[in-house]
């Protein structure tokens, strides 16, 4: 079951290169578009980076039901604000 959409705010491009490197060391490739779908052995995502608006909207598509929505929001935005975003 998909979880509801969040957004991060603060996401110029030297902060998306930072959560994208961040992500990708938890093994999860994260392709070259500015949008798309993550995969991970638990969870899927998928992504759209705003440049403009210097925005990242991710909706998580599949996960455990162990792990709530709330739960992996919570992490993401953390991880995202250790690179600068809120």
């Amino acid at each position: 079951m998909a979880c509801p959409t969040f957004t991060l705010t603060g996401v110029t491009e030297p902060v998306w290169e930072c959560v994208r490197k961040r992500v990708e060391a938890l093994g999860v490739t994260v392709p070259p578009e500015d949008r798309g779908s993550v995969h991970h052995k638990l969870v899927d995502a998928d992504y759209a980076w705003n440049s403009a608006a210097a925005t990242l909207s991710i909706t998580f598509t599949r996960s455990p039901k162990w792990i709530g929505c709330g739960a992996l929001a919570a992490r993401v935005r953390k991880a995202a604000a250790g690179c600068g975003a809120s």
